[in-house]
């Protein structure tokens, strides 16, 4: 008999103390009468049961009750996050390339990182173009989509411990130190004015004309799409609520093009 890859790969997380849970075959939908992460477990008979029921089903891992993000680089869209990825590292935030990875059926990749503890972090699309970071689930090798499958890039690989840069992107907040008493006494100047803005934010009504005119005076400032792309990012966490990131984006592009 055929050993089912997906229910021992299922049946090595859990062993490893890591919440699983299955989707219908050859998709990203929760399988029926389950509620997809939401009943992950590391109970070994129902997991055996899943698979029994239906051995073909993909695989899904539970990320924040182990502990675990993923850094997700996507490659089939307008950007190629492989391409932020290579400017991220030009600025010295680079992605360890010992840890554990994951080719997905786009060609993308998921980098796989431990946190230091368990942290409040919520799924960051557009976290950078063309990259995400996933914190709440993530579907696993041997999983497939569209006939092509889930594959792990090296298997020695253990996961590693997410860089702090990461960490400090995706908790801009605790990174915050209070400013100097001095730094009220210095005259201020354009730049200075444009970040008392950034920092203000501004009102439900017109957080789409802050963010754009935010922007031109970022740009106005000479620095280089990346840094200007996280400072918009940045003022957009502080928003109550923030835009969808995908509005965000869309502001970027458009100023860029105009720039």
């Amino acid at each position: 008999m055929k050993t089912n890859d997906r229910l021992t790969r299922a049946l090595q997380f859990a062993r490893d103390g890591v919440a699983v849970y299955p989707l219908a075959s050859n998709s990203k939908v929760p399988l029926k009468g389950t509620q997809g992460y939401k009943d992950a477990t590391t109970d070994v008979e129902k997991i055996k049961s899943w698979f029994e029921h239906v051995p073909r089903a993909n695989l899904g891992i539970r990320l924040d009750q182990a502990k675990l993000i993923v850094v997700d680089i996507d490659r089939h869209g307008d950007v190629d996050g492989t391409e932020t990825l290579r400017k991220l590292n030009e600025h010295g935030k680079t992605l360890p390339s010992d840890t554990y990875i994951e080719q997905t059926p786009n060609d993308g990749l998921h980098y796989f990182f431990k946190l230091p503890a368990k942290l409040n972090l919520k799924r960051r699309t557009g976290l950078y173009p063309g990259i995400d970071v996933l914190a709440d689930f993530v579907l696993v090798a041997p999983s497939v989509i569209n006939e092509s499958a889930y594959k792990v890039v090296e298997p020695t690989n253990d996961i590693a411990t997410v860089p702090q840069w990461l960490l400090d992107d995706l908790l801009p907040n605790q990174r915050m130190n209070k400013a100097p008493q001095h730094a009220s006494q210095i005259r201020k100047t354009w730049a200075g004015r444009m970040l008392d803005d950034l920092v203000a934010g501004t009102g439900e009504g017109s957080r789409n004309s802050y963010l754009t005119s935010l922007l031109g005076k970022i740009l106005r400032t000479g620095c280089n799409g990346m840094t200007a792309y996280e400072l918009l990012q940045y003022a957009n966490e502080r928003l109550q609520p923030p835009l969808p990131d995908k509005e965000v984006n869309t502001i970027f592009k458009s100023i860029i093009k105009r720039t």
